[in-house]
């Protein structure tokens, strides 16, 4: 039996432990400026105008070529082919200069361009195989986005000593897989084989592909693996379905050569990339060092499609949300050092009757201002409204809020354009700069959807991750330092499958971000809104570089005060020091992130192979 006094004692302790649980509750929330967006306050670079003249969406900003300092591309820049050289070009502030046909180049007219790039469906072999042969004697350097079917190549002799192309061995084999050597794409060295039945649903890549021999001169980037020989040849790159190689044709031509589609899909920005740096002693170029993790249309403050969601979860949505999704994520965010933008919507379905549940607001702002996620809008909906529709139903919700988050991103369906610029001149959209939307390899991953406002289009997303999808991750991270990722719930609320299940979703998130990501964790974890002004900034600056011995000199324009950001890759040679102002990190062997506060930048190499 407890004493008076021990009761007492007892009594006072808990109410201590309130007044201390309560006084805590009330300093966080008191601190919690929830309806405070700081990119409010974030300027823009300077010379916009240059910035929306080169990258506004839907211009021909690329089409342009000055002498002797331009690409050549053989191709319509209207197919996807077309798209993928033209944002490399335009994000490496070079000038293209396009014909549709090999025989509308000149050299003496047009001098002789830095890189020759070529859509081998606009290139007559039979006849134009001489012509190739003539550029590539000028010194010109040659990359084959696509091969010709190889009934064309196998008898044309010129053709397979300009490609290094020794023999045929097979029209067409199944590989099992396909490997990717390290020290082309960010990444290290990869195999895309399932070996296990769970990764079989991962394996989208081109399986069967014509088995080419490669000569002695070349050099392999990519190959297909048959199983059968790996244990007799795997040491033998040249054995092996090349898919991705370059041949030495002289000192001062060097010709790639690319089969599949691989170029048709964004992983041909960061294979061009990879081709240039393999062309010099050095690159050192512009990235933007932002990776993104968007939720988009959550929070969902509607509780939709509840009976459903109820039989699933056993609560309705809103607490499935607040709850079960919110701690899930938060986990995924402490242990992959991830930050989020979430796009919020009042609803999704508009022809279903139900009204938002405008109380949860202000708690799920809370909990996004403690965790640094940036609040969206999602102009995602269904089809029974068009954008204009569900952006004046929603400012009649949110009219109704005390204190609203003034968003400055938002995700949207670029379908969807033409409403755009009416869908801005709502009280809750008005603050918008930067709007995310699906990835379409017709649009520019990064560009100006009107002067004022960046588009960031998605590169990945982080359910269903594929082989391919991991290509093309590589490819930009190597290129543009970027990543935008996607966790769409939609799905999570309108499921038409068991895998579109939260916890199926979550377990693939959980996966791909331990395994495909890992190799990106240098680059900076950014919201939408911070990733925008990195991304005016990249679009914004030019430099020039040189190398003198073992000191690379770099001069930037068009900073105007903000930081940049640069990748550095080097064959051989790792960093002694730096000037003041740049500070940097290994992304890899040979490669470096550098952070930039200055205009020019003075880099100081040793060979590392001296070192050792």
């Amino acid at each position: 039996m407890i004493s008076r006094r021990n009761f007492g004692i007892i009594t006072i302790l808990m109410l201590i432990v309130l007044v201390i649980f309560q006084f805590s509750e009330v300093a966080k929330n008191a601190g919690n400026h929830y309806s405070v967006n700081e990119s409010l306050d974030e300027k823009y670079p300077a010379n916009m105008q240059y910035q929306a003249k080169n990258f506004l969406l839907g211009t021909d900003a690329v089409a342009d070529w000055e002498k002797d300092n331009y690409i050549l591309y053989v191709g319509d820049s209207k197919t996807n082919m077309g798209s993928v050289v033209s944002q490399w070009v335009t994000y490496t502030k070079r000038k293209m200069l396009e014909c549709h046909s090999l025989s509308d180049f000149e050299l003496e007219k047009f001098g002789r361009p830095e890189f020759t790039v070529i859509d081998s469906k606009y290139v007559d072999f039979e006849k134009e195989t001489d012509k190739l042969i003539e550029m590539a004697d000028e010194g010109m350097s040659i990359v084959f986005c696509s091969l010709p079917d190889s009934e064309i190549i196998t008898p044309n002799e010129k053709l397979k000593k300009l490609m290094g192309i020794s023999y045929r061995k097979e029209k067409s084999v199944t590989v099992e897989g396909i490997k990717l050597f390290s020290g082309f794409l960010f990444g290290g060295e990869t195999i895309y084989e399932p070996k296990k039945a769970k990764e079989e649903r991962r394996q989208d890549l081109e399986l069967n592909v014509p088995w080419y021999i490669t000569a002695g001169a070349t050099k392999t980037y990519m190959v297909g693996i048959l199983d059968e020989y790996f244990q007799d040849f795997k040491d033998k790159n040249d054995f092996f379905p090349a898919l991705i190689w370059r041949n030495s044709y002289s000192a001062d031509s060097q010709i790639f050569c690319v089969v599949g589609d691989y170029m048709e899909t964004t992983a041909g920005i960061g294979i061009l990339a990879s081709m240039i740096y393999e062309l010099s002693d050095y690159q050192i170029y512009p990235v933007v060092n932002a990776q993104n993790t968007l939720l988009i249309s959550y929070p969902l403050l509607a509780n939709e499609n509840d009976e459903e969601i109820k039989s699933l979860y056993t609560r309705s949505y809103d607490a499935f949300q607040n709850n079960v999704i919110w701690s899930s994520l938060v986990a995924a965010q402490e242990k992959y050092k991830l930050k989020y933008t979430a796009f919020l919507t009042p609803k999704y379905n508009y022809s279903d009757g139900t009204e938002p549940e405008l109380d949860t607001y202000v708690p799920y702002l809370t909990n996004f201002k403690e965790k640094g996620t940036e609040v969206g809008y999602s102009f995602i909906h269904d089809s029974s409204v068009d954008l204009l529709e569900k952006v004046n139903k929603d400012e009649e919700y949110l009219l109704e809020l005390e204190n609203r988050y003034p968003s400055t991103s938002a995700f949207m369906d670029l379908s969807e354009k033409n409403q755009l610029l009416d869908s801005l001149k709502a009280s809750h959209t008005s603050n918008i700069r930067t709007i995310a939307c699906d990835e379409d390899v017709q649009v520019p991953i990064l560009s100006y959807l009107t002067d004022d406002v960046t588009l960031q289009s998605l590169t990945s997303n982080t359910e269903n991750f594929t082989y391919s999808r991991d290509l093309m991750l590589k490819s930009v991270e190597t290129a543009l330092g970027y990543d935008n990722a996607k966790l769409d719930f939609t799905k999570v609320a309108w499921p038409q499958n068991e895998n579109e299940h939260w916890e199926k979703i979550y377990e693939d998130m959980s996966s791909s971000l331990a395994t495909f990501w890992k190799p990106f964790r240098v680059y900076d974890r950014t919201t939408l809104s911070e990733s925008d002004k990195r991304v005016r900034t990249f679009l914004n600056i030019e430099s020039v570089s040189k190398r003198d011995g073992d000191v690379i000199e770099l001069d930037i324009t068009g900073r105007d005060n903000d930081t940049c950001y640069f990748v550095l890759r080097t064959h051989g040679y790792i960093i002694d020091s730096v000037s003041d102002l740049v500070s940097y990190k290994e992304i890899e062997d040979y490669a470096y992130l550098l952070t930039i506060d200055c205009d020019k930048v003075t880099i100081n190499l040793k060979n590392a192979l001296n070192l050792k």
